[in-house]
């Protein structure tokens, strides 16, 4: 399958950078960062989004899961280093987060991801309607999508 074309490739597109320091245990036998530590990567790029999005206030990450993750592996990452990952709005639905997510090396592009987030009711253990407060906060973020 083709990468998406949809995912930004440009840093300028994305709103907020998490860096992550590559560690020697992320390589593979091939000497490059295995698809598991991008996918660990993009994690913590998540979290970063959200918690920058919401500056300091209750984050609704205790209360969203993961629905779906699309990867596409652009570039091989090599150790050592670090690596950006950047994090921009692409959709806000009645019960999901849509996220896109770029990794860079520098100025190259080495990832772009598809993140879909569904907020989720712990009492209820089903999807659920952001507050209005989150859905607020989130929509400041649905710019240029």
């Amino acid at each position: 399958m083709p990468a998406d074309i949809n995912i930004p490739r440009d840093r300028a597109a994305y709103d907020f950078f998490t860096p992550v320091t590559i560690r020697y245990s992320d390589q593979d036998p091939m000497q490059h960062v295995n698809n598991v530590a991008v996918a660990a990567y993009l994690e913590a790029g998540r979290l970063g989004f959200v918690e920058h999005m919401f500056a300091g206030k209750d984050t609704p990450a205790n209360r969203m899961v993961l629905a779906n993750l699309t990867i596409d592996y652009l570039r091989e990452i090599t150790f050592p280093g670090t690596v950006e990952v950047g994090g921009k709005m692409a959709a806000l639905g009645e019960r999901s987060l849509t996220t896109h997510y770029g990794i860079f090396q520098g100025e190259a592009c080495m990832v772009v991801c598809r993140a879909v987030n569904v907020f989720f009711d712990p009492q209820t253990r089903r999807s659920a309607a952001p507050s209005p407060d989150d859905r607020a906060v989130l929509e400041r973020f649905l710019h240029d999508v």
